[in-house]
This record gives C-alpha cells, sequence and structure tokens, in this order.
C-alpha cells in the first residue's frame, strides 16, 4: 500500500518542479518593439551606496554588499524615456553576444537598424530600476544570478595589436560568455537582461568624459561590477575579446517588429 506522506511529499515536489517560474520581464510596451523594453524614469548623476561588505582581491577592494534600501542621489537629474534591445547585440535570446567591437562599430550597427547607441544615463537607469538599486538584480552580489564569476585567463596581448586570424583565435580561446539570456534571473526592473557579467556594453558617454564611448557592466570574470562604474578609458577603435553593446531608440518611432514608423509631418505629405 502506498505511503500517504511519501505519496504527499512526491506529489509536492512534483508540483513545486511543474510550476512555471514568475517572469521578471514586464513585457513589450506599445511604445517600444517587441524586441525592446521601455526604460522611464529620473536618472541622477550620482548615487551613493553604503557598502557592508568589501572584499579585497590582489589589486582592489570591491564591494559585495550593499545595506539594502539606502541610495543617496545626487548631482543633476534628467527625465529618461527610451526603449532599450532587451539582449547585448545581436539582441536575440539564445544568441551569442557580439564581442570584438569597437564603439564606432557599435554606432554604426545600431543606426543601420533605426536605432542609436545608449547613452551612460540611459543604461545606468535601466539597469538600476526605480529604486535605483547598485546591482541589477538587487543589493548584493549573487555569483548564480549572471554570467559573471568565470575564472579571469591570462591573455597574450600581442595578438590584439594587428586585427587578423591570430586574434580571432586568441579572442575564441579566451570567450567564457553565454547565450543572451541563458540566465533568467540576470535581469533588470525593466526586464534587461544580463547587465552584469556576459559581455562590457559600449554606450555614449556623458559630455564630461575624454571619449565619446566608454563601457558599462563588466563581463563574464567581474561578479562584483553594478550600474555604475564606467570604463571610460578606451577610445572609440578599441576592440577587445570581451566588448559588446546594445541599441536604443525614442520610443514611438519604430513598429512592433522594428520597422521604421512615418513622422507626422511624412504623413501630412501624404
Amino acid at each position: 500500500m502506498l505511503d500517504p506522506l511519501a505519496a504527499f511529499i512526491a506529489l509536492s515536489l512534483y508540483l513545486a518542479d511543474a510550476a512555471p517560474t514568475q517572469s521578471l520581464d514586464p513585457g513589450p510596451d506599445p511604445a517600444c518593439p517587441n524586441d525592446m523594453r521601455l526604460v522611464v524614469g529620473t536618472h541622477y548623476d550620482e548615487v551613493q551606496h553604503l557598502c557592508v561588505d568589501p572584499q579585497k582581491d590582489t589589486k582592489d577592494t570591491h564591494c559585495f554588499k550593499y545595506f539594502d534600501g539606502v541610495t543617496a542621489m545626487e548631482g543633476a537629474t534628467s527625465e529618461i524615456r527610451v526603449c532599450m534591445d532587451q539582449f547585448e547585440a545581436p539582441n536575440k535570446r539564445g544568441a551569442k553576444p557580439f564581442v570584438m567591437k569597437s564603439y564606432k562599430t557599435a554606432k554604426s550597427y545600431c543606426e543601420a537598424r533605426n536605432r542609436r547607441m545608449c547613452t551612460e544615463q540611459e543604461w545606468e537607469l535601466a539597469c538600476e530600476g526605480p529604486e535605483f538599486r547598485p546591482l541589477a538584480y538587487g543589493w548584493a552580489v549573487d555569483k548564480k544570478r549572471c554570467n559573471s564569476d568565470k575564472k579571469w585567463m591570462a591573455v597574450d596581448w600581442d595578438k590584439f595589436k594587428v586585427d587578423d586570424e591570430d586574434t580571432r583565435k586568441e579572442a575564441e580561446r579566451l570567450w567564457q560568455g553565454t547565450p543572451s539570456g541563458r540566465f533568467e534571473s540576470c535581469v533588470s526592473t525593466f526586464g534587461i537582461y544580463d547587465m552584469m557579467g556576459n559581455v562590457e556594453e559600449w554606450v555614449t558617454t556623458r559630455k564630461s568624459r575624454r571619449f565619446p564611448g566608454a563601457l558599462m557592466g563588466g563581463f563574464w570574470a567581474k561578479p562584483w561590477t553594478g550600474c555604475r562604474g564606467t570604463n571610460d578609458a578606451h577610445e572609440p577603435g578599441f576592440v577587445f575579446y570581451e566588448t559588446g553593446f546594445r541599441c536604443c531608440a525614442v520610443p514611438g518611432t519604430l513598429d512592433a517588429d522594428g520597422k521604421k514608423l512615418p513622422r507626422n509631418e511624412d504623413k501630412q505629405s501624404q
């Protein structure tokens, strides 16, 4: 005879496994194409968080946990309303994200698709969400949430002096990225995936920076990288084995399939 308690436990475990996981993606907005998400809110030029778990490595000290819910917003503000690619380029769930891309290449790619580069401020807000969290997913580093805890591999720097077959082979050897969206929990409040880890992302910088482009979000070997902490050390032609990007667009300018909508003046002239 079947033990009632054992049967109940087995049924509970089955239902737990079968129950759908609640999606962290709010879904598409009518103002944006289906493969983009609407990011809306107030951006502050400076935010401060209280670190409660600083950890040292061989070079620096990184914060792995912040005091939950405590944020100081400072500096100039700007109102943001933008459509942002849900995934890193080529913006397809399950696709291998582009690497070895420069800011110049990224800008051309986005513009050819009726989109543009995301700004540094847009990227920060999309990552932080309305709570201005230090990490896209919360207040403490969780190495299982994103592809950000791979072991760093030594680089043959000479292979990246010239773009040739040796460069591509070295980039392939160093590759530890994952297909876009594989980490279901690595998503911001706005439904943007892989803002932490996987590949670094080019953005258009604040006017105060030296170069027009900078890199955000760290890559697969930097679990501590958060929503702030721009890497602005590289000129716009720089490429490396983990440099990628995603695109943005003005809400209401593209249809659900990403095709350009006619402007009001174009409609009136028809």
